[in-house]
């Protein structure tokens, strides 16, 4: 069992995705590897497709994903909860980490098509 980085959620696989940590940069400038689950995914392709369509300047601040004090956009997640189920919560990510959650769910979406011709 592993854990979405974003959400929390424990689950038997995640969706990788290469986040380029500034604290991290010399030691690994290829970036670091985190989990998404496929909620988390989904959410922060729909916030970089909205950012793509309406560009938009953002929030400065601290990103929930990297660490890097950069201009942020709000993706809209959905956090476990043990009395309700699930909370929406916001987390702030920057335009490098949604880039890198674009990438990674086109991979992820291109994985699962070439799996399901694979068991026909």
């Amino acid at each position: 069992m592993t854990d979405c980085d974003l959400c929390g959620v424990g689950i038997p696989t995640v969706v990788p995705v290469r986040v380029f940590k500034p604290k991290y940069e010399n030691s690994y400038p290829h970036g670091m590897w985190q989990g998404l689950c496929e909620g988390c995914l989904n959410a922060g392709k729909k916030a970089h497709d909205a950012l793509e369509e309406s560009p938009s300047c953002g929030t400065a601040g601290v990103c929930d994903f990297c660490g890097a004090i950069a201009q942020l956009y709000d993706v809209t997640i959905s956090r476990p909860s043990f009395s309700k189920g699930a909370d929406p919560d916001t987390v702030h990510l920057c335009k490098k980490c949604l880039a890198s959650i674009n990438e990674a769910h086109e991979s992820w979406e291109k994985q699962k098509a070439e799996d399901e011709h694979a068991h026909h």
